[in-house]
């Protein structure tokens, strides 16, 4: 993901960039961004968005209430039988949709998220209709799925509680410190700056993921990764973080904005559902049928003509532009400092499948 926040203040420096192109950037910093699952629903098969609903309230039906041998059926048919918090349980199913995050134009039906949907939708040969095999079936078949073949997957030789568990403070995930975890350096601009917690949508709209997971389970998070920062409540300067870098009011000359359609991020981007942001030549907007930055790669523009017709138009603007274009003089001064290579931690990280805001899926 291109975070644009950061770039949109670079006025404050003339001269710096003359051109800018910016692929999926989310512009709007947003606390609940539950939304980053509606491009998700609109564009996957319609029977597995379906099922999947179908079996996301039900759960969370019987999470809300008492029946514990019915509580402890489904944790049992996902393989999470051990696990402690009921909000753990059903917020760990998101990893399934997070891996819509992961594919492009190019992704074939061997793609995680496609055999994700092949194993709740395909019944001894048969594809299910549009409105999917209904509850009974799906719920099964995707906790078939997750225990036998998904969760070792996602955490390796980890337990369950160890691998999607969010209470325990001395988890690695929470005290790992190395200076290349950059789900780490992630981390804090969450919990500081920007937000987007990926939770379930406000009732009333459809959910494919829990409503049992919301802010506060997430900002609980923050409070575990960063205790001496977070002694009391975790309040994330969104706002703030739109005033400084103008949000969606965004307005620079020279930048060239490329969204996808099916990108999850799309509804933090200059292309979201809440707003109306016009393209002009001087601010480009163009958005093709692609996932997340699937505008960077030529090989999908050769698959896929709307994200041909995004990349052709950015070159067709970025080169109008650089005939305007010319150098500034440099001054003399101290020369800049050579970087430093810092070699990568040779531990394994497998415990990567609780994030609170998808960083590592794409």
């Amino acid at each position: 993901m291109d975070l644009g926040q950061p770039v949109n203040k670079s006025y404050s420096k003339p001269g710096v960039f003359s051109v800018g192109y910016a692929s999926s950037a989310v512009v709007e910093a947003i606390l609940d961004f539950w939304e980053y699952f509606e491009p998700i629903r609109l564009n996957m098969p319609q029977n597995c968005s379906a099922d999947v609903q179908a079996v996301i309230g039900h759960i969370d039906e019987v999470f809300s209430g008492t029946n514990t041998t019915a509580i402890q059926a489904i944790k049992d048919n996902f393989g999470l039988g051990g696990m402690t918090h009921l909000d753990d349980v059903a917020g760990a199913l998101r990893n399934n949709l997070w891996d819509w995050q992961s594919l492009s134009v190019t992704t074939g039906p061997g793609g995680q998220f496609f055999k994700f949907c092949d194993a709740l939708e395909v019944n001894n040969g048969k594809i299910a209709p549009a409105s999917g095999w209904g509850l009974d079936h799906a719920f099964a078949a995707w906790g078939a799925y997750w225990r036998n073949t998904y969760l070792t997957q996602l955490c390796g030789s980890l337990s369950a509680e160890d691998c999607l568990g969010t209470y325990d403070a001395t988890q690695a995930y929470y005290t790992d410190t190395d200076v290349d975890n950059a789900n780490r350096s992630w981390f804090w601009i969450v919990c500081n700056e920007v937000g987007y917690l990926q939770d379930g949508a406000p009732t009333g709209q459809p959910s494919l993921v829990t409503r049992l997971v919301q802010p506060a389970y997430d900002l609980r998070q923050c409070q575990l990764m960063f205790p001496g920062a977070f002694t009391q409540t975790v309040n994330v300067q969104v706002d703030r973080t739109n005033e400084l870098y103008d949000g969606w009011n965004v307005s620079i000359d020279h930048l060239f904005f490329a969204n996808g359609i099916r990108d999850p991020w799309k509804d933090a981007t200059v292309s979201a559902a809440a707003v109306n942001i016009p393209s002009t030549s001087l601010q480009p907007i163009a958005v093709g049928d692609g996932f997340h930055c699937s505008d960077l790669l030529t090989a999908s523009g050769t698959v896929d003509a709307t994200i041909l017709a995004v990349q052709v138009k950015a070159l067709e603007s970025i080169k109008m532009w650089l005939t305007t274009w010319t150098p500034h003089v440099k001054s003399s001064g101290t020369p800049a400092k050579k970087s430093v290579a810092i070699a990568a931690s040779q531990v394994p990280r497998q415990h990567l499948a609780k994030p609170i805001s998808a960083f590592n899926k794409g």
